[in-house]
């Protein structure tokens, strides 16, 4: 059995500052086997959260994801790596905490190992040989542990959807970026470390269709805070959300302009 010397904050910490190894799988399965040393309830299989598993994981490495100052503007960068690191180790330490003696996967020569049968059922090679088994490539480890705690196997041509907060994560970031990046509508003094705003540009550019646009992203925006807040005011202890018809009436109208965008997801 592999034996790790490091605990689980150190090797966070080293990984979030070593870019080179942030997608290594010896990396990945040493962050499995610190996980296994730790005892903090988080880590319980009984109790297991995968969300606050990683949170705990980003405590321990002072990782907080994207920072911005007071006006907006980003003091530290996100490390896609190193998140996608810990979600891989966390997928892999979940499927091993909950199989147990029956875990898919397995860690030999610096690479993730599975049988074909159970990552590739359908391919030709199983008929020569059965219990073949090959490397795990890392980008289908979080599937594949997951396929493994649940049995059901995404049937081919199923595109795995990224989760509701990345998605607006992505959202929100690509049109800061588009308005912002580029565009000479802030200013910014590298000896004084200053940020400001070129009035005369936002008046040049800010025409009225920008401005209408704008705020029609407003109103959806608010429309959509509004609804998840009475959601949340109307959920019973149950699990179960009732909200008043003259309210959800009035949902309804509101969201009208947007209905062809849901008819298309």
């Amino acid at each position: 059995m592999t034996t790790i010397k490091s605990d689980l904050k150190t090797l966070l910490i080293n990984n979030l500052k070593d870019i080179n190894n942030a997608s290594s799988p010896l990396t990945i399965n040493n962050l499995v086997l610190a996980m296994n040393n730790e005892t903090n309830d988080v880590f319980k299989k009984e109790i297991f959260d995968a969300e606050k598993v990683k949170d705990y994981c980003w405590n321990l490495a002072s990782y907080a994801g994207q920072v911005k100052d007071k006006l907006g503007f980003i003091t530290s960068d996100r490390n896609k790596l190193f998140e996608d690191n810990v979600l891989r180790a966390i997928s892999v330490y979940k499927e091993k905490i909950i199989k147990g003696g029956e875990s898919k996967i397995q860690f030999k020569e610096k690479s993730f190992i599975v049988k074909l049968a159970d990552y590739k059922p359908e391919h030709k090679d199983l008929k020569k040989s059965p219990n073949k088994m090959v490397k795990l490539p890392l980008s289908e480890l979080v599937n594949f542990a997951d396929e493994s705690i649940t049995g059901v196997k995404k049937t081919k041509g199923t595109v795995a959807k990224p989760i509701f907060s990345e998605v607006v994560f992505n959202a929100v970031e690509d049109f800061k970026h588009a308005i912002c990046k580029g565009t000479q509508l802030n200013t910014y003094d590298k000896a004084t470390n200053t940020y400001g705003f070129n009035y005369e540009t936002f008046i040049d550019k800010f025409d009225d269709h920008v401005v209408k646009d704008l705020n029609s992203m407003k109103d959806f925006i608010e429309l959509l805070l509004d609804v998840n807040e009475t959601a949340i005011a109307e959920l019973d202890s149950d699990g179960n959300v009732k909200v008043d018809k003259e309210i959800s009436d009035v949902h309804v109208v509101e969201f009208k302009p947007y209905t062809k965008l849901f008819e298309a997801s």
